[in-house]
């Protein structure tokens, strides 16, 4: 079985693109073959993890042309694309149609959370979606010594420092107006972001934002290695406002860092409250909370258990076996459609 992955390099389309990557390598290790070229021709099966640009309808089209069946990775929806790019909120609407109008064109859907699927429902996407995670590479992250060190030595931070970590895209839908306001409230700890800038992303409001930032806080653009923050920071929080699912906190639940989040709907069977993280409403709870892990060691003891537990079902292995078998099943619903056209 061979098949092609569409992922355009666009900077909006980071996350996308990190998931393509791993989920390539675990199919590759199962013994697919996977390739990512765009000129690639021979191929059984497209699977599209980018809706932009428009050009990739295209690429679509061709391939259902060919006979050949078409796979839909719905890592973007319009409600999670608010409050990321300029005027994203304004033009929700637009995203929206084009992004259903884009997955309409699969064969199959592939959503990473329940929510994702109802939100692509609601939005008019009649094509048959499955749930499927995104994964996490659980033999990748996983805490390292060595790691904790380097990371800690390179940015200045003592080993006995307690310090609260985010991962993302600085932007506001990741929650960067409320990072400022939580990390003044809790002086005694170090605060974290880990997360590239762009300018597409509200750029007056979240420089604005970070200017606000009291001196226990570090801004981490550029690090090579996302495993190393994992390993070098202690407590994981998200104040984001939306996820299709949540890459970097199971990636903290891996590595067994206590998870403190906003509570969303994607979060659903993933995070559950005072068992396998803290789930809090706003940034008094976020506040509360985070001080609240820094007191209660066995708090921390078992949401890092009941965390690696429930991570445990969305490793990339399992993701991977399961994606090849939607495969082979998809191939043989589509040889049967094409045998009844001939």
């Amino acid at each position: 079985m061979k098949v092609k992955f569409l992922v355009t390099p666009v900077g909006l389309m980071m996350g996308n693109i990190e998931s393509a990557r791993r989920l390539k390598n675990a199919l590759m290790r199962e013994g697919l073959d996977v390739t990512d070229d765009p000129k690639a021709e021979d191929f059984d099966i497209l699977h599209v993890h980018t809706p932009v640009p428009p050009r990739n309808f295209r690429v679509v089209r061709k391939t259902r042309r060919q006979g050949k069946p078409v796979v839909m990775h719905a890592h973007t929806t319009a409600e999670d694309s608010e409050g990321t790019w300029t005027a994203s909120r304004a033009l929700s609407g637009i995203t929206g149609r084009y992004l259903t109008r884009f997955y309409n064109l699969g064969d199959l859907v592939l959503a990473p959370s329940a929510w994702t699927k109802e939100r692509l429902r609601a939005r008019g996407v009649t094509a048959p979606i499955s749930v499927l995670s995104n994964g996490v590479d659980l033999e990748r992250f996983q805490f390292d010594q060595a790691r904790r060190q380097r990371f800690r030595s390179k940015y200045g931070i003592p080993e006995g420092a307690k310090v609260v970590y985010a991962i993302g895209v600085v932007c506001l839908k990741k929650g960067i107006e409320v990072f400022p306001d939580v990390a003044k409230e809790l002086p005694g700890l170090r605060f974290v972001w880990v997360g590239r800038r762009s300018m597409l992303y509200h750029p007056l409001r979240v420089r604005h934002a970070m200017r606000r930032c009291p001196s226990n806080v570090l801004f981490i653009h550029n690090l090579e290695d996302i495993a190393d923050a994992h390993s070098g920071c202690d407590f994981f929080f998200t104040p984001s406002f939306a996820e299709n699912q949540g890459m970097a906190v199971m990636e903290a639940m891996a590595v067994g860092r206590p998870v403190v989040a906003r509570n969303l709907p994607s979060y659903e069977g993933l995070l559950k409250n005072e068992k396998s993280a803290l789930i809090c409403t706003g940034t008094d709870e976020f506040v509360s909370r985070l001080g609240r892990l820094i007191k209660d060691h066995e708090l921390v003891e078992t949401l890092i258990k009941n965390a690696r537990a429930t991570v445990a079902s969305h490793d990339i292995g399992k993701v991977a076996k399961e994606l090849a078998s939607i495969y082979e099943s998809l191939l043989q619903s589509i040889s049967r459609r094409n045998e009844v056209k001939i």
